[in-house]
């Protein structure tokens, strides 16, 4: 039986490897960490102590053809402080595009890498207002399904959460 144990990492090749290191310095806020000896330049970028992105240079032209099909479409990441962003993104002329998606919570900044890769930021609002929460609503959850739930999915949730806090989580099967 195959089994998951959740998102490792992210990995980017680029020619642009000092760019693209600073992007995610700057609007992620990774930090260059330790890695290990490969054959080839690259930087392991850490969130907190997890090495959550690899980027590995590659030439300009390494034989593969533009606009390749098996490339990273986007990831994303729950963040905080939109407002600040926002004008963060602008002051470095990083080119973002702002989207509501679905009947949820998050407002969302789509950010493009230097190599063509998006970035997700997704900020936590509050629908009525549209102003950021520093509070989650009652209502959502941190994963797959960020909705409104019904009654037999909030049930599922607590499952969940009772399972996920005491330790004894299996790996979930691959479908």
């Amino acid at each position: 039986m195959r089994k998951t144990h959740g998102l490792h990492h992210v990995n980017i090749e680029t020619c642009k490897l000092e760019e693209t290191r600073q992007f995610y310095e700057d609007v992620v806020g990774l930090r260059v960490g330790p890695r290990p000896r490969l054959p080839v330049p690259g930087y392991w970028m850490y969130h907190g102590i997890n090495p959550v992105l690899h980027l590995i240079e590659i030439a300009e032209n390494d034989g593969v053809p533009p606009g390749r099909l098996n490339r990273i479409d986007h990831w994303a990441s729950l963040a905080e402080g939109y407002d600040e962003t926002v004008e963060f993104l602008q002051s470095k002329n990083y080119m973002y595009r702002e989207a509501n998606i679905g009947d949820d919570h998050l407002k969302r900044l789509f950010i493009k890498d230097p190599n063509g890769a998006t970035i997700e930021l997704a900020f936590i609002m509050d629908k009525a207002s549209g102003k950021e929460l520093k509070q989650k609503p009652e209502n959502w959850y941190i994963g797959a399904k960020l909705y409104e739930l019904d009654e037999a999915e909030k049930v599922k949730l607590e499952e969940f959460k009772a399972k996920t806090n005491q330790g004894a989580m299996e790996p979930v099967p691959a479908e």
